[in-house]
Formats: C-alpha cells, sequence, structure tokens
C-alpha cells in the first residue's frame, strides 16, 4: 500500500485551503505529530474523538483530519504539539491518546469554509436552489489591490498565474485585471543575474503594469504565485488594501462564508423544511417564528451562523439556515422579516466528511469518514 508523508498531506490541504483564508482566532494545520511520519489512509471527522483514535489505530492509519481544532483557541495555552513541542496548557485528553498512538492530528476550519466551494454545490443542488454569491460578516479591508510591472511579452503568463491562484475575480466576473504600457529602469549591483541587460547598467525596458484585486486571505499564494511566473530575478510589486466592500456576488474562494440564493419560483415553507432534513439527514430544528408561508430566497453557512444575520437580511432573504445563531439574534432577525432555522452545529457541517474525502483521495490514500452527529433526546 501507497504512502504519504504528512507534510505531504498538509502540502495539499495548504494548495486546497491555504492557512491564511482562515480566521485570525482559528488554530489549523498539523496541530499534532509529526511532518515526517507517513500514512497510508487517514481518518476524517468533524472532531478529535476517542472513536476516531481507534479506527485510525485499526486501520493503521497515522493521520485523522478534523474540521474543529483538537486544541482551541490557540491564544490559550498550547497552540500545537508538533515535533517534540509540548509546552502549555488546556490540551484534550484525546490529544495524548493519539500521540501514544502515533496518530497526527490535521485541523481544516475556517480556511476550510472559506474555500470548499464543493460545500455550497452539494447544499445548493440538494436544495434545488441557484446560488448566486457568498455572505460577508467584516467586508471593509477583505480585498487588496495588486500592482505589478511585467516585461512586455510576459503579461499573459503572469495574469494566467494570478487569477488560477484566486486574484481577478469580482462578483460573477473572473480574469479582472488592467494593463498599461510604460517603461522601467533598473541597474543592477555586481552580484545580479538580469533577465534582461548586463549588470552594472542603466536599462530601459519597455513594461507593463498589471494591476488586480484579490481576496487578503489568498495573499500568500496570489504573490507565490506571481513570483514563480515573472521573469524578474527581482519583481517589484505593491499590495493596497482596499476600503470599497466586495460584492457579495459569485462564489469566491477564499472571500465569505456558505452562500444566499434564490428559487426560481415561490415554495412553500413546508416544501422547502423537507428538503432540508432529508439533505442533513435530520428529524428535528429549531426555528424562530413566524415561520413564512412561502419561500424565494435562502440563506445557508454552517456551524455558527451568528455573524452573518445582517449580511442575510440586507440581501432580503426569507430563511437563514445555520447550525447555530443564538437566541437574541435570532429573534432580533425575525423581527427584521427573516426566520433562522438552526439545525445544531455538526449537523449543519456533516459535508466537511465527504468533500475531504475527495480532497484527500487525489493522494492515493485510504480514507475513511466518520460523521456522526449529535444526538437530540425527545
Amino acid at each position: 500500500m501507497a504512502t504519504k508523508t504528512i507534510s505531504t498531506v498538509v502540502q495539499e490541504l495548504e494548495r486546497l485551503a491555504p492557512g491564511g483564508t482562515a480566521e485570525d482566532w482559528d488554530n489549523v494545520g498539523l496541530l499534532v505529530g509529526d511532518p515526517a511520519w507517513k500514512t497510508a489512509g487517514a481518518v476524517v471527522t468533524i472532531d478529535l474523538t476517542a472513536e476516531a483514535i481507534q479506527l485510525a489505530k485499526k486501520k493503521k492509519f497515522k493521520l485523522i483530519v478534523t474540521h474543529h481544532p483538537c486544541i482551541f483557541p490557540k491564544n490559550r495555552g498550547l497552540a500545537r504539539v508538533v515535533g517534540g513541542e509540548g509546552r502549555g496548557l488546556g490540551m484534550s485528553s484525546y490529544v495524548f491518546e493519539a500521540l501514544r498512538e502515533g496518530v497526527a492530528v490535521i485541523a481544516c476550519h475556517t480556511n476550510f469554509d472559506q474555500c470548499a466551494l464543493e460545500v455550497v454545490e452539494s447544499v445548493s443542488t440538494g436544495l434545488g436552489i441557484a446560488p448566486q454569491g457568498r455572505l460577508m460578516d467584516h467586508t471593509q479591508g477583505s480585498l487588496l489591490k495588486l500592482v505589478v510591472y511585467v516585461p512586455e511579452g510576459h503579461t499573459d503568463q503572469v495574469r494566467k498565474a494570478l487569477c488560477a491562484a484566486g486574484a481577478g475575480q469580482i462578483g460573477n466576473y473572473d480574469f479582472c485585471t488592467f494593463a498599461m504600457p510604460g517603461e522601467g529602469t533598473f541597474r543592477g549591483n555586481g552580484h545580479a543575474q538580469p533577465y534582461i541587460g548586463v549588470p552594472e547598467r542603466l536599462e530601459r525596458v519597455s513594461e507593463v503594469r498589471l494591476e488586480t484585486v484579490l481576496p487578503r486571505s489568498l495573499r500568500r499564494p496570489v504573490i507565490s504565485a506571481l513570483l514563480a511566473s515573472h521573469p524578474y530575478e527581482e519583481v517589484a510589486y505593491d499590495l493596497y488594501a482596499v476600503e470599497q466592500a466586495p460584492l457579495q456576488k459569485g462564489l469566491v474562494r477564499g472571500l465569505g462564508y456558505g452562500f444566499w440564493g434564490e428559487f426560481n419560483s415561490l415554495r412553500p415553507f413546508s416544501e422547502v423544511v423537507r428538503s432540508v432534513k432529508r439533505l442533513f439527514n435530520v428529524n428535528s430544528y429549531w426555528l424562530t417564528e413566524p415561520a413564512p408561508a412561502r419561500i424565494r430566497k435562502i440563506a445557508y453557512v454552517a456551524g455558527k451562523g451568528s455573524a452573518f444575520l445582517d449580511s442575510a437580511v440586507d440581501l432580503g432573504c426569507d430563511l437563514f439556515i445555520t447550525g447555530e445563531a443564538g437566541y437574541h439574534p435570532a429573534v432580533e432577525s425575525a423581527r427584521k422579516g427573516m426566520a433562522v432555522l438552526e439545525l445544531g452545529h455538526r449537523e449543519s457541517e456533516r459535508f466537511f466528511v465527504p468533500t475531504m474525502q475527495s480532497w484527500l483521495k487525489n493522494l492515493d490514500l485510504q480514507i475513511v469518514g466518520l460523521n456522526r452527529v449529535t444526538q437530540k433526546i425527545r
């Protein structure tokens, strides 16, 4: 059976859901174990549990990938136990158990939520709704503008690399850039190896000023793509904060959470609820009254959705589906005309496991998923 190092898995997940897209308070990446360990497979689960550890042991896997961090939040005591580190307090007993069994733990949390557009597709398709855009909880400062100077003849290759890394998307449009010709000058010292010209001589080069926008959270992969695609030894570029709020239209990777969308015609509330229960495999839910008789526009955010209620209200949504919202925020939203349906935190995140399974299968590993939900006692 083929094996992969833990660091290889980390690199693949960093490509699909960069750590920079996680919230500042979150704790993602390799939290437990050694990057050099090798594994033939992984257990994927919402939380680190005794069942997940025992399943990994049974399968002889050296890796568990969770949605919720097993050490959280990172600013209280210990943030991770990697390569012999282990200072601080607050570790779950399961962390020690995983270490005793030689099992590494990777968390993919808010970075997954902002990057996994497969979840949007699964939920919108299951509900029969056309997704229109993402929901934002804080919009100011979410965007950056990138300006880079490229020698003529290389503009297209740099543009393609930037946009493939997540830049250049505005609403329902991608590859949004602007280019303007001009003249660049430079002179390298005796240690320089210029792509154009020779050291210690002033060069004048026809260049193109290329501009685009990007989610702040994708800054690292976009700049990496820029440096890899640009021919110069030293790349001149600038990043500017964009005060304009990003559009809540278009499914932009790394910007926003969940989605909002519309049915092609008004649907009875009872019909929508049946679809929700079937899709999320639940028998019950919590709903702020009054329930709308008919529904046109829906918003959905997995997990704790209270920060996105105002966003959904502003969009004119009739129903907001989430894991939990809190009593007072939900009641306030209902007073503004939007009903709030709470599934339960873990229940709302049921698409993490199948999506992560599909991601990891690209590494030719054996993947086993655990998708247990909280039992509601009647």
